[in-house]
This record gives C-alpha cells, structure tokens and sequence, in this order.
C-alpha cells in the first residue's frame, strides 16, 4: 500500500516528466515536510530519491563512467566505496561467495588456464579467488588474469594486490591489465585474447550494465561485447548483476522499479550492525546510482542500466551459451541469515524479503557450438 510520501514522490516524477516546474518544487517541498532524515532510516531513503529528482529538475547530465570519475561531490571514489558495501552488505558477499564457487570449478584442476575479468576494479574479488583456491589445495599450475577495467589506477591496485595474494598462496601468477572499457577494445586486443592460454574463464561482476546503447539502427553494444566473448570459447562465463529493469523502463517506471529495489537494500542495509560512517558511506554509493537512473534527463547519457537475469539469458543465448546446471552445488551454507539463495537453471538469486535483488549468472558453451 502506498503512503503519503510514496504518492508525493510519484507526484513529484510526474511534474518532472511533464516539465511542470514549479508543481515539482512544491510537490517536493511537501515530501521534504514529512521528513526526519537524521532520525528515521527510512527518511534517509526517500531523501535520496527526492535529491535525484532535484538533479533532474535542474536539467542535469549524465555522469561519467562511475569509475573513472574521482571525487567529484567530495564523497570518495565510487571504487572505494563499493569496497565497504562489498565487506557490509551481505546481498554482494553473497554473491561474490557464489561467483568464486563457480569460477573456482571452471579453474580448478588445469595445469594453466587464464581468468578474463571484465570490469576487474582493485581485484578484491579475484585475491579471495585465490585464497579458496589455496585453501582447497586446486590452485592452476599457472595463473594468467586479463584485467579489462577503464580506471588506471584501480588496475595498478589490482595489480599489486593480486602479486601480494599469489606471494602468499604460492601460486605462479602473470597480470595483464587493459585500460579500457569492454566495448572500447578495438578488434587487435579481441584477437589477441584468442591467443591466451587455455581453458579460458570469463568473470564480470556488476560491470556489464554500464554498456550503454550505441546507434539505434545497429546492433545492441552488450550483445556485441558477449558475442566476442563467447567467441573467445571460454569454458565458463560468470556475470553477476542486480535484478531490475532500469534499461528499457520507461521514466515513471525506472523510478518504481528504483524504488523498490533501493528501498530492499536500503531496508537490509538498516537491519545490519554497520558503523554509521560505512553505512553513510554506502548509501552515498547507492545514491550515485539513484542520481543516474532517476536524475539524468538525457537518456542517452545515463550509466546504471540494470537488466533482469531473463533478460541477461536472452543476451546469453543469443551469443551461443546455455545455462549451466547443478547450481544447488554453488550455494555456501554460511550466507548472513538475512539473505536467502535461490537457485534456478544457470542463476542464483540473492533475496532479501523473497525478492531476488542480485542474480549470479553461469554459462557454459552451446553444445555443438
């Protein structure tokens, strides 16, 4: 059932996308009235909401690749902040246990085999990879990581973290980063991938929705950017990625399917023990993408483009990969007893409330193809 601050803040996006200017500004005055943003949690939400359509009245841009920017607001790097919500929040260590699972089953048990990252950020990920490989005495011989990530930094970061991790495990590790995002590579680097060492596994964790559109006549950019992957023939493809629609949804609708999935997290994030200044911190992430998804006016510039894991199969298929079975196997006992797991054909659903907020996706090669 809706309340009277959910009527006011569809009121205010209809104003908005009415160009009603003055009927936005009154009809958001009258939300901010009803709220106590430092005493209620829930306030706090509405407040970011109500900030994107701020951010839209005023006719704002989109922004950068959210990591590429820097600090733009005075709040930190979006990179470092999506490392305190991955040591918080349970909906993404959950799914980062379950894509390591799955990643350390296609690694396991080869002599050589080499990791493609997509969207690689400080290689948080990937140093616990070689930990539970360590740990379960099925390290690779040998261990090449293509990093493709468009922040420099963060690549010298992952760099050097992943040659400390390999020191400490003892494995034999070779890092190659390409600075870049993954539709930009040209054709030479997709060509050189095809000569890496093989088996080949593909991970891409909350990278490949920021693939924005390209030409409306033209073929989509993600499709392209997983067709050429799958034509690397890896022997698995691990994505993980929110479960929402906020690419095709039209404006009033992106906002309600924002609403529900932000408040979701917004809501878990608020049952969980977090020092107040992560857990600002967080939602100052949280925020960011809010501001993109609900605030920015020109379609063509917004970043945070989330799609159902349905949707992410189509594209899947449509490339020449099937789901891949046994998912059950994938799943750790030990996930905070907030979170549930839901494992279907080739996905696991991290939900909270029995909404499945982030999926996990594992592809295998079309038989035959």
């Amino acid at each position: 059932m809706r309340t009277p601050k959910d009527e006011l803040l569809l009121q205010a996006m209809d104003h908005a996308l009415s160009s009603r200017t003055m009927e936005t500004v009154e009809t958001l005055a009258a939300l901010y009235r009803l709220l106590d943003v430092e005493r209620v949690s829930e306030d706090e939400n509405y407040g970011v909401f109500a900030t994107a359509l701020t951010r839209r009245l005023e006719g704002a841009a989109g922004a950068l690749h959210p990591y590429r920017a820097s600090e733009v607001d005075g709040g930190g790097r979006q990179i470092d902040l999506f490392r305190q919500l991955m040591e918080h929040l349970p909906l993404a260590s959950a799914a980062d246990a379950v894509a390591n699972t799955l990643l350390a089953g296609f690694l396991r048990g080869h002599e050589e085999v080499t990791l493609l990252d997509v969207g690689i950020g400080q290689g948080r990920q990937e140093c616990n990879l070689l930990r539970m490989l360590a740990k379960a005495d099925a390290l690779p011989r040998h261990l090449s990581v293509v990093g493709v990530d468009p922040c420099g930094a963060s690549l010298r970061e992952a760099h050097g973290a992943l040659m400390a991790v390999a020191r400490e495990v003892g494995a034999s590790l070779e890092f190659v980063g390409l600075e870049s995002l993954v539709e930009d590579l040209d054709a030479a680097v997709w060509q050189a991938l095809r000569g890496v060492r093989r088996p080949l596994v593909v991970n891409a964790a909350f990278a490949l929705h920021h693939v924005v559109d390209g030409a409306p006549e033209g073929p989509e950019p993600r499709d392209v950017v997983l067709g050429r992957i799958a034509a690397l023939g890896p022997v698995g493809v691990v994505l993980c990625e929110p479960h929402v629609d906020h690419h095709r949804a039209p404006a009033r609708e992106r906002l309600a399917n924002a609403w529900h999935h932000f408040s979701r997290v917004f809501q878990l994030l608020d049952t969980l023990a977090v020092p107040a200044g992560e857990r600002r911190a967080i939602k100052r992430f949280f925020g960011r993408e809010v501001d993109d998804i609900v605030g920015t006016v020109n379609e063509s510039e917004r970043c945070e483009r989330h799609e159902t894991s349905l949707v992410w199969w189509e594209r899947l298929r449509k490339a020449g990969l099937r789901p891949k079975g046994a998912m059950e196997a994938v799943c750790p006992p030990d996930v905070h007893p907030e979170v549930g797991l839901r494992a279907e054909e080739g996905t696991v659903g991290i939900t909270f409330r029995d909404d499945v907020l982030v999926a996990v996706l594992a592809a295998v090669p079309r038989e035959g193809a």
